[in-house]
C-alpha cells in the first residue's frame, strides 16, 4: 500500500472513530480517487458509495454534489452507463439547484461522455448522439463563461475549456465530420500553445490522440504517426497509463491498416501489457486481444492473397499461350475466378490500395470475358 493511500485510510479511520461525518465522508472519496487513479475501480466503488451513503444520511444536500460526481465517473468507467446517467443525473440537478456552474460544468461534460460512449457502441441510436451534442455543447459555453468569469482567483477554467474543444472534436469524429473535427481539435492545440500550457500536459494528449484518429482516417500517414507518438508521449511522461495503452491502440490500428501487421501485433502487445498492469481495465484487455486476434487472421489472410497471386500469374502466362485457341476461354474463367477471390480477401482485410487495383484487374477481365 503507498504513503498516500495508507495515510488517508488512517485519516478516514480516525474521522470515522471520532463521529466526524463529513471528514468521513471527505475522505472516504479521497481513497477512491486514489484507487481510482490507479485503475481499481470495483475498489474505488466501494469507497465512493460510503462517502455517499455518510453524506446522504448525515450531512446537508450540497455535500452529495462530489460524491454524485465521482459515482458517475466510475459507473462510466465500470461501463454500467445506466448508472451511471443516474448519478449524473442528479449531480445536474444538484448543481442547478445550487446555481454552481462549475458543477454543471462538471456534470454536462460527464453526461456528454456518456451519451457518447452509449452512441459509440451503437451508430443508429440517434437519442444518445443528439443528447451527447447537446451536453457537450452546454459544457463548452459553461467552460467559457466561467474562464471569462472565474469564481476565485485560483481557477482559470482553462483547462475545462480545451477539454470541451476535444469532446466536441471527438463527437465530429464519430460522426465522420471529419475536416471539421480536425478543425476543432486543432483549434485547441492553438489554445493551448496561446495559453502557453505545459508540453505534457493531459489536456494536449488528449487533444492529439483524437487529431490521430482523425488523421488516420483521412489517410494521412505521416500526420496520425505524429500525433498518436505525442500523445504516448505525454501520457507516459505523467503516468498516465490507460492513456499511453490507448495511444499504443491507436498505433497499432495504424500500422494494421497499412499492413505493417509485424508491427501491429508489436504495439498492440505493448498496450495489452499496460491495461493488464490496471486492475479493472477489462473492457480494454477485452478490445486489445480482440485487435491482437484480428492482426492473426489477417496475415493469414495476406499469405492466402500472396499464393493466389502466384496462381494468378501462372494463369495469365497460360492466357498468353492459349490465346486464339479453343483452351483461352477457359483460361479466361479460371484469371476472373482468381481475381474475385483477391478481391474479397483485401476487402475483407480492408487492403485498399491492393483491393482498387486488383478489382480494376477483375472488371477489365470481366470485360474480356463478355467479349469472348
Amino acid at each position: 500500500m503507498d504513503s498516500d493511500l495508507k495515510s488517508a485510510k488512517s485519516a478516514y479511520q480516525n474521522a470515522k472513530a471520532e463521529g466526524n461525518h463529513r471528514e468521513e465522508a471527505r475522505w472516504a472519496n479521497v481513497i477512491g480517487d486514489i484507487l481510482k487513479n490507479r485503475g481499481e475501480y470495483v475498489k474505488a466503488l466501494k469507497w465512493i458509495r460510503i462517502d455517499y451513503d455518510v453524506s446522504r444520511k448525515h450531512l446537508p444536500e450540497k455535500h452529495l454534489l462530489t460524491t454524485c460526481q465521482s459515482l458517475g465517473e466510475i459507473y462510466l468507467r465500470l461501463e454500467r452507463f445506466d448508472e451511471a446517467l443516474t448519478f449524473q443525473k442528479r449531480h445536474l440537478d444538484l448543481a442547478r439547484d445550487a446555481d454552481d456552474l462549475v458543477e454543471q460544468q462538471r456534470a454536462t461534460t460527464q453526461l456528454g461522455r456518456t451519451y457518447f460512449e452509449l452512441f459509440s457502441r451503437s451508430e443508429h441510436d440517434h437519442n444518445s448522439i443528439r443528447n451527447a451534442k447537446k451536453y457537450f455543447k452546454s459544457a463548452m459555453d459553461l467552460a467559457a463563461n466561467l474562464k471569462e468569469n472565474p469564481p476565485n482567483s485560483k481557477s482559470s477554467f482553462l483547462k475545462e475549456y480545451i477539454d470541451a474543444y476535444n469532446n466536441i472534436g471527438m463527437l465530429e469524429l464519430e460522426i465522420d465530420n471529419l475536416h471539421e473535427a480536425q478543425k476543432i481539435l486543432t483549434r485547441g492545440l492553438e489554445i493551448c500553445d496561446e495559453e502557453e500550457i505545459s508540453e505534457y500536459d493531459d489536456g494536449r494528449s488528449r487533444l492529439h490522440h483524437n487529431l490521430g484518429n482523425v488523421y488516420m482516417e483521412l489517410r494521412m500517414w505521416n500526420e496520425a504517426r505524429k500525433n498518436i507518438k505525442k500523445d504516448i508521449q505525454i501520457c507516459h511522461k505523467i503516468g498516465h497509463c490507460q492513456g499511453e495503452a490507448k495511444g499504443y491502440i491507436n498505433l497499432g490500428e495504424m500500422h494494421y491498416r497499412t499492413q505493417k501487421y509485424d508491427e501491429a501485433r508489436s504495439f498492440y502487445e505493448k498496450a495489452l501489457a499496460l491495461a493488464k498492469s490496471l486492475e479493472d481495465e477489462d473492457a480494454l484487455v477485452r478490445q486489445i486481444n480482440q485487435n491482437i486476434n484480428i492482426v492473426k487472421s489477417a496475415v493469414e489472410v495476406m499469405d492466402e492473397i500472396k499464393r493466389e497471386e502466384q496462381k494468378l500469374k501462372k494463369l495469365k502466362r497460360d492466357i498468353v499461350s492459349a490465346r486464339g485457341t479453343l483452351n483461352e476461354r477457359k483460361c479466361l474463367l479460371l484469371q476472373n475466378g482468381s481475381l474475385e477471390i483477391l478481391v474479397e480477401k483485401a476487402r475483407t482485410i480492408s487492403a485498399w490500395e491492393k483491393f482498387i487495383i486488383v478489382n480494376a484487374c477483375a472488371c477489365g477481365a470481366k470485360a474480356a470475358l463478355d467479349f469472348q
